[in-house]
């Protein structure tokens, strides 16, 4: 059955108007771009939906460049002529690989062709295609000025393009507020990847990169970094690669940022306690299958070692301070029996969260709440499903189970913008101005745009 324009896509969910997707049709031959990369030039979609759906749906990690810092030393690694012919960027090192936007991330050939002009492995990213190219421009311009980093922004023009069109004026309900509240059709978009399809083409053996060690990640996660540097030290010694957290909230990104093979996890942690943590991983069907070691200088002894192995799921229980023998020993006998993880599971979460939008968009809201639930029993630190669910208790008129959902959203994803900003706004009618003022606040770091900063400071100086 092939496969759906994005036009058509958007048009039957009524999420674009037929004269905006007429424009964009028509500025596609000016930008030279794929639809989704127009739709976000002219404030029709935000990078960031369009980029997020798009790794989502293809099962790739996104990067929302307009949010990235970027040095610009990468560039002796990938040459900015390569990033201009083959549509890539890079983004950062992490551990042994260099992580890199693309057009499309799916192209094996073109990835193994940069990874031996290179000599280094990567891991692609899914950009938007106008992205890319903004990043190369912007690139070009500020080595010639001298700067050391770029953080590209695609929704500010080239020079010579058009102007995008304005943004809609803003309701006369909401006139009150001085922050233009996010439309619905751009809280709803599936895209499709508008390239080539996975291809797995033989590389010769002269010319394969040889890989990169493939070794077990643990995330150790402390708020000592004393005791964070230790257990990196130790852990590495054996050759595990390590990622570390020092918040609760880092560590919730982290998971699902990597994936870890193995958790070692304090109990006391700033932000989200990380018994909580644990029992959330523990509940997940994604997450469920991934061991955790939960560690404590304050809870001790076997009884309460044996409560949390019970209560919250923990696989195992380390006392401080510990011997780091007695650590290794720990990691690497739940390593070796730990259960593979179910490749489906992350799929089944996506799927939910595609038909409780279409639910969400027909009015079907009890649907809609059912699917994001379904969903949130697969993958509860999955900020999309729990964004949703919250738009669709709003709806019901649901406030308190909406600012619940809503600020899950955001502990799991900070810059989450769109959820602090419907945060602040029911937090506002709620009358609490604390809160409204707390999220404010929040907003302000979590955009870039200084027309939409300078409308938050004004409004933040209303409620002060």
């Amino acid at each position: 059955m092939p496969r759906k324009e994005l036009g058509e896509i958007l048009r039957e969910a009524d999420l674009i108007t037929p004269s905006q997707l007429t424009e964009a049709l028509s500025l596609q031959r000016t930008y030279g771009e794929r639809l989704a990369s127009v739709l976000v030039r002219q404030h029709i979609l935000t990078e960031k939906f369009a980029v997020t759906y798009l790794g989502r749906q293809l099962g790739v990690p996104h990067v929302d460049l307009s949010k990235t810092e970027i040095e610009l030393s990468l560039l002796d690694i990938v040459p900015l002529e390569l990033c201009e012919r083959h549509l890539v960027f890079p983004v950062r090192v992490e551990a042994t690989r260099l992580q890199v936007a693309m057009a499309d991330p799916l192209d094996r050939a073109l990835i193994s062709e940069i990874e031996f002009k290179t000599g280094v492995r990567l891991a692609p990213l899914i950009a938007l295609e106008s992205a890319v190219k903004n990043a190369v421009a912007e690139a070009r311009r500020a080595l010639k000025s001298g700067q050391r980093t770029v953080t590209p922004n695609v929704q500010r023009p080239r020079e010579g393009a058009p102007e995008p069109a304005p943004p809609p004026p803003e309701p006369e309900e909401l006139k009150p507020l001085p922050i233009v509240p996010l439309e619905e059709k751009e809280r709803a978009v599936f895209e499709t990847l508008a390239g080539s399809p996975l291809r797995q083409v033989p590389i010769p053996a002269a010319l394969r990169v040889p890989a990169v060690e493939e070794v077990q990640t643990v995330l150790a996660v402390d708020d000592d970094p004393a005791v964070l540097q230790l257990m990196e030290h130790v852990l590495q010694s054996r050759k595990y690669r390590v990622v570390t957290a020092r918040s609760g909230r880092e560590a919730l990104a982290k998971v699902r940022e990597v994936t870890p093979d193995l958790v070692v996890l304090d109990g006391m942690l700033p932000e989200v306690h990380g018994f909580e943590i644990c029992r959330q991983l523990k509940t997940s069907e994604r997450f469920r299958h991934i061991p955790v070691i939960m560690v404590s200088a304050i809870h001790t002894g076997w009884r309460f070692a044996a409560d949390v192995k019970e209560r919250y799921g923990a696989d195992d229980y380390l006392e401080k301070p510990f011997e780091a023998s007695e650590l290794l020993r720990r990691v690497e006998a739940l390593l070796v029996r730990a259960p593979a993880v179910s490749p489906s599971s992350e799929a089944a979460a996506r799927q939910q969260l595609k038909e409780g939008v279409v639910a969400l968009k027909q009015e079907r809201l009890d649907d809609a709440v059912a699917s994001f639930s379904r969903g949130l029993a697969i993958d509860q630190f999955n900020d999309l499903l729990h964004y949703y669910l919250a738009l669709a208790y709003e709806k019901k008129g649901m406030v308190f189970h909406a600012i619940d959902h809503y600020e899950r959203a955001v502990h799991i994803t900070p810059d989450f913008y769109d959820a602090i900003t419907a945060l602040a706004t029911l937090y506002q009618k709620q009358e609490f101005w604390r809160k409204a003022v707390e999220m404010w606040e929040m907003a302000l770091t979590a955009t870039r745009d200084e027309a939409v900063r300078a409308r938050i400071k004004d409004h933040l100086l209303s409620l002060l």
